[in-house]
This record gives C-alpha cells, structure tokens and sequence, in this order.
C-alpha cells in the first residue's frame, strides 16, 4: 500500500509534476505528455500520477493555474514597492520578465497554448486574478493623475502587457535587436502608451 503523503509532501509533488509537464508540453508538444512519461521522468511507479490528477489535461489545467498565481503573486508584490506609479509600474514590468526569465517552460504554456479545460474553479479564479492584475498598475496612475481619470485601465493594461509579452517571447527566442533585452525594448513602447494616455491640461 503507498505511503501516506503529508500535505506539504502532496504539493511538493504535484509542483513537480506540473513542473515536468510544462516543460515536457513546450518542448516536445501536447502528444508527448502522458502519465507514463512524467511517471518515468519524476523515478516513480506508472500509477502514481493518477494519485494526484485523473488525466493530462487535468494536469496542464493545474501548471496553468499554478502558473497564473505565482505569476499573478509577484506582479501584486511588485507593485507595492515604494514610488510614484511610473517607478511602481517599472517594478511590475521587471517581476514580468523575471517570472518568464525564471518559469520560461509554464509562462509559454500559460500563455502560448490553446486553453483545455478552461472552466475548471481554480483555473478560472487564477485567470480573473491575472486580468485584475494586468490593469492595476494603470489603476494606481489614474488615481495619482499621470493617466486620464477617464483612461480605460484595462485596455492600456492590456496593451502594455501585448508589448511586454511580445518582447518577452522575442527575448526567450533570441530574436531581439543587439543592444536591447525585454526591459529596453518595452520602455520605448510603454512610454509612448502613457504620454497618450496624460490628462489632457
């Protein structure tokens, strides 16, 4: 009979296999991904994965919103840092591309892949977690008058976050002009959303 896991023990191996699947799925593709595989990969006995998730997608759904938490964890730390909202808004951008530096394998598939069980709870908490995410560094300009009151938060957010992931992913594929990593090339970008979005004096 296996061996009762604690609750620490239980989470630290499902990180672990979410952490093979991700990379797994982005290295090889969706079809690579099977129970046997990740079972091989962690040194463990075939049955073992379904002791944590009923099936692979089950699993992607998990790296996914595992992934969008973290993710969405150390964006909210980084906007509590002290400043105005530009140097605020510079700190999320950084946590950005450091999360992707860090998790490039579950920042791919979180946002890379068509989604698969995308009315899962935890899966559709952890998306709305993000989206409030994206749009609060906007937020915090508006309210301290860098931005237009009347600015929509969440469509600059997304177009700021449209540009960082498109220089993220430039950057992961070393496709990037020389001279420039994800943070130079989004400041020029980022600048001219804010100077367009100033109230208007």
């Amino acid at each position: 009979m296996p061996k009762a896991l604690s609750e620490q023990e239980t989470e630290a191996f499902r990180a672990r296999l979410c952490e093979a699947a991700a990379k797994i799925y982005v290295d090889e593709g969706p079809a690579a991904v099977t129970m046997r595989r990740l079972a091989s990969e962690l040194g463990v006995g075939t049955m073992t994965p379904y002791r944590y998730f009923d099936n692979k997608e089950e699993i992607v759904t998990a790296v996914r919103a595992r992934g969008l938490n973290r993710f969405s964890a150390a964006l909210e730390q980084a906007l509590e840092s002290p400043g105005d909202g530009r140097t605020r808004s510079r700190a999320v951008r950084d946590a950005y591309i450091a999360f992707a530096r860090e998790n490039t394998a579950t920042y791919r598939l979180m946002f890379e892949y068509p989604e698969t069980l995308r009315d899962d709870p935890a899966y559709r908490e952890a998306h709305a977690r993000m989206w409030r995410t994206i749009a609060a560094h906007v937020d915090v300009m508006i309210a301290e008058g860098t931005v237009a009151a009347d600015a929509d938060a969440p469509i600059i957010g997304h177009q700021i976050w449209a540009s960082l992931h498109g220089a993220v992913m430039l950057e992961i594929a070393g496709m990037l002009p020389e001279g420039y990593d994800a943070a130079s090339l989004h400041t020029r970008t980022v600048s001219a959303v804010f100077d367009a979005a100033r109230p208007v004096r």
